[in-house]
């Protein structure tokens, strides 16, 4: 049976974090069904508040959910280098890794779509997508959405990565043998970029690689998210910015 690695990266999420685990747990019998054994790995990064509590109670109540804490803040860059070296470790060629943020606005219901999606079309990474036909947004700010859909215009623009419409959305499943090409390309730690800009530095070195893409639409839902918002809006921006006309140019040298 392959493995699904449910990897929650988190910082003060003690308010969100166990109710997405008791979610992920509530799609376990079914990803059984489809023929996945499911983990959880939830990942503190060194929160201040009963983030790593609450995961700890929560690995007490359920046998598959494991805690991982860093010593140091490491950011949302740092998150997913730990992310991908737990899954190469802990993984083996049929397994897959499903990366979603831990303030429960992702619904885990959407991994059926995205893993039959994955396999029935030999895709290597799949996400849940803000702009699907089939898609909605509930609870985020006007001005944040309209630098979404600007975000997405400048990136399919720039980038131009078939198939891939939301380059930001960190919710999306990841096959091993991709994750893997990844880290032989770009080293252990991939990922360099300290802003939330990170999921597209992570989208488009996959790409580099030769990753193949596809999304199916799903309901972000920003208004369970209890908690204030950790992203510096405008400064993710330029830095997005500046980081996707770099990735472009290194890709074009190296080319």
């Amino acid at each position: 049976m392959s493995r699904i690695f449910a990897i929650l990266p988190c910082y003060n999420e003690a308010l969100n974090i166990g109710a997405l685990i008791d979610e992920w747990n509530a799609q376990r019998a079914t990803l059984s069904a489809e023929g996945y054994e499911l983990t959880v790995v939830a990942i503190d990064d060194c929160s201040t508040d009963d983030t790593s509590e609450v995961i700890a109670q929560k690995a007490a109540q359920y046998d598959n959910v494991d805690l991982v804490k860093h010593e140091v803040n490491k950011g949302l860059c740092g998150g997913l280098n730990t992310a991908i070296s737990y899954f190469l470790e802990c993984g083996q060629n049929s397994d897959h890794m499903v990366l979603m943020d831990g303030d429960n606005t992702h619904d885990p219901v959407y991994v059926h779509a995205m893993l039959k999606k994955l396999t029935a079309e030999k895709k290597d990474c799949v996400i849940a997508s803000r702009y699907c036909n089939t898609s909605k947004v509930v609870g985020v700010a006007a001005h944040r959405e309209f630098m979404s859909d600007m975000a997405k215009l400048y990136y399919s623009f720039v980038l131009r990565v078939p198939n891939v419409k939301d380059y930001t959305c960190g919710y999306r499943v990841y096959t091993y043998p991709i994750i893997k090409k990844l880290v032989d390309r770009f080293g252990k730690d991939p990922i360099v970029e300290k802003s939330f800009a990170c999921m597209m530095e992570l989208l488009y070195k996959l790409y580099i690689v030769g990753a193949a893409f596809d999304e199916v639409g799903f309901e972000l839902r920003y208004d369970y998210k209890k908690g204030a918002s950790k992203m510096r809006v405008f400064t993710t921006m330029k830095k997005s910015l500046s980081t996707a006309i770099l990735l472009k140019i290194r890709h074009k040298k190296a080319g």
